[in-house]
């Protein structure tokens, strides 16, 4: 009897104990969410400041050595040091990208075979974007119109009007997670991975251009112009990593005269005043991340000195979303095939 007792008090006492390092488990990584979003927070503004400074030394037209500290919106990662975690933050500008509303179906196609997506899957996406945005029930042949997007397990009706964010892409039939964030995929050297960019990376709804910034375009945006060259491509990143290109006889003389001429309609040096930030922020002990996206128009001169036009209050690390299983776009399009 002795040593049943004995038993059941060390059931009951390796259960509490469990129950409470689960407990304080869960405690802590609440700790560490919170802590990781407040860093991201942080490198938001951090990141709302630097563009402010820019815009105010531009408009006055300052040289001093400030300039080159002053942060580039041309989607690098910027590492920042945060109390006892770390924040990394990539900035673009819109006018980067190109504008989801004003590309043409040839720059489309060109942009999502930047991408690595097959044949067969590049026409389903453009076209099924093209009938997205465009005002008719008439779909292309390799679109998607009402009776599409009516068919799937939750059923909804196509817009037929332009896009209101990039986000809604991913209502668009072919568009997966994967394409539109971006993935993570192994380059075979063991506990290293490339990141690939997705469609979020490269369009826009905030451009209103038919032209794209040469200098905080993405490599993908580039080699998607027609005539500039993988050479061309690498000579303007290699340029523009320095300094910006401030004139385009900078840009003619870089490109050679005969190929400058073939580019010029889709190149400006001109940035706009909007800009996309995403900061991640992370606890270096936990490894437990949040990300924000916010995107922002500076006005330097104004009182308010910036305004928010789109928050993401937890956005999707890309990294996570690489081994997302298969979405009804796909089944539906198999069951179609």
């Amino acid at each position: 009897m002795i040593l049943w007792v004995i038993i059941l008090l060390m059931v009951i006492v390796l259960e509490f104990s469990f129950a409470m390092r689960q407990e304080a488990n869960a405690a802590r990584n609440f700790k560490d969410e919170i802590d990781s979003y407040f860093y991201a927070q942080s490198g938001f503004q951090r990141a709302v400041a630097e563009l402010i400074k820019a815009h105010t030394l531009w408009n006055k037209r300052e040289e001093t050595e400030e300039e080159e500290k002053i942060w580039r919106a041309d989607q690098r990662k910027i590492e920042l040091k945060m109390g006892e975690g770390k924040v990394e933050v990539i900035i673009s500008n819109e006018r980067g990208k190109y504008d989801l509303n004003n590309i043409s179906e040839s720059m489309l196609r060109r942009l999502i075979s930047s991408l690595g997506v097959g044949e067969r899957e590049r026409d389903i996406i453009t076209d099924s974007i093209l009938d997205w945005r465009d005002e008719n029930n008439l779909h292309r042949i390799n679109g998607a119109e009402d009776d599409y997007y009516e068919s799937l397990p939750n059923p909804y009706s196509c817009k037929d009007g332009p896009f209101d964010t990039v986000e809604e892409l991913l209502l668009v039939r072919g568009v997966t997670p994967a394409i539109f964030y971006g993935s993570y995929l192994n380059n075979g050297e063991e506990g290293k991975m490339d990141g690939k960019k997705g469609l979020v990376d490269l369009v826009t709804v905030y451009s209103r251009s038919t032209r794209v910034d040469v200098n905080t375009a993405p490599k993908e945006v580039l080699m998607s112009i027609p005539g500039l060259n993988p050479e061309a491509v690498e000579r303007i990143i290699e340029a523009r990593t320095e300094e910006p290109l401030r004139d385009f006889r900078t840009l003619r003389q870089l490109l050679g005269n005969e190929l400058y001429v073939k580019v010029f309609r889709y190149l400006t040096i001109t940035p706009s005043m909007v800009y996309s930030i995403i900061s991640t922020g992370s606890v270096s002990e936990s490894g437990v991340k949040r990300r924000v996206k916010g995107i922002v128009k500076i006005n330097s001169r104004s009182e308010r000195k910036y305004q928010i036009m789109y928050w993401a209050d937890n956005y999707p690390i890309a990294e996570n979303l690489a081994f997302l299983t298969i979405t009804p776009w796909e089944k539906a399009d198999e069951e179609l095939l």
